[in-house]
């Protein structure tokens, strides 16, 4: 169903971006992502070039106009379209709003919110080009309205909010032009490596969720007909702070 499609994915160099550009190669997707550090874009590309799959990362910072526009040009000149954008990039900050220095602040919005926005705008011809587009955000569950139980940084809060509203009415916009866009509500989630199963013994509430159920979400979605379309996913769990405690 995947297989033959191409997929832009931001934050991919390492963590759950890795992850996702690593299972989508398998599927047999071409992927370009970005990553701040060549490191962590030369480590992706290397597990999945070992696999057979086809990849490209960009050194890229979300937060900054320029680099944004540089990827963007750099994806568009490809003739091929793009037919999955994952928008899973996102600066983690965590505290009280009185024990952050405005730089910190400022990053976590711009690169999980305003980043986010500029790059879906840029590769709208893209997108236009293929015939069953879909956008993906991984919001958090500290989008959700009146969600509290959380360490993060109000910053991050507003990040995720803004990414929740941004991705509800991009979804009624570009549903007229056959662009299927879905939010995702994680919660805490853990990544226990690229091969491991789901583990289905441990009872809900018990233990973090699986990054890899959050992955086969995804997957389930993009292989939906266009005739389904799931605007928004909502996941149950408890966080790191309850299960340590």
């Amino acid at each position: 169903m995947l297989r033959g499609k191409r997929a832009v994915i931001t934050g991919g160099g390492a963590g759950f971006g890795q992850a996702l550009s690593v299972w989508l190669a398998r599927e047999g997707v071409e992927v370009d992502f970005c990553a701040r550090r060549v490191e962590d874009i030369q480590k992706t590309c290397s597990i999945i070039a070992a696999e057979g799959g086809i990849a490209k990362g960009y050194v890229r910072d979300l937060t900054q106009p320029d680099s944004l526009s540089q990827f963007s040009s750099h994806l568009l000149a490809s003739d091929k379209p793009i037919d999955i954008l994952i928008l899973n990039a996102a600066q983690w900050l965590s505290g009280t709003l009185d024990d952050q220095p405005d730089t910190e602040i400022i990053n976590t919005v711009s690169s999980g919110l305003t980043g986010s926005i500029l790059l879906t705008q840029a590769l709208l011809p893209g997108l236009r080009r293929s015939e069953s587009a879909d956008i993906v955000s991984i919001i958090s569950s500290c989008g959700i309205p009146n969600f509290t139980d959380s360490i993060a940084h109000p910053a991050f809060f507003a990040s995720k909010h803004g990414l929740s509203g941004f991705t509800t009415k991009l979804s009624h916009q570009l549903s007229e032009e056959n662009i299927r866009v879905t939010g995702l509500y994680p919660p805490d989630f853990e990544l226990a490596g690229l091969d491991t199963l789901i583990d289905s013994q441990s009872k809900m509430g018990q233990r973090l969720l699986n990054g890899r159920s959050i992955w086969e979400t995804i997957r389930f979605v993009l292989s939906q007909p266009r005739s389904c379309h799931i605007s928004s996913i909502y996941f149950d769990g408890p966080t790191r702070e309850k299960l340590e405690g």
